[in-house]
């Protein structure tokens, strides 16, 4: 399993982000692509996000809740 650090999702620019209430939310596509793993159990929210120039409302998962779900889905 890959090590994540938030910060450098943060700057990954492959990675689509929002921030929403001073909390960082990454669309959880783009998150499943860069780790090369199924996310399907990780908890998510909609959320709007500006992708090539378009709003788009999209599954977005907190940091915290990427790793809680990688953990419950390794076990």
């Amino acid at each position: 399993m890959k090590r994540l650090k938030e910060i450098l999702l943060i700057k990954d620019a492959t990675i689509n982000k929002v921030q929403f209430d001073k909390e960082w939310f990454f669309k959880l596509d783009d998150m499943a692509y860069f780790l090369k793993e199924d996310l399907s159990e990780v908890e998510f929210v909609y959320l709007p996000m500006l992708i090539d120039g378009e709003e788009k409302i999209v599954k977005c998962s907190s940091f915290e809740d990427i790793i809680r779900g990688r953990k419950e889905f390794d076990q």
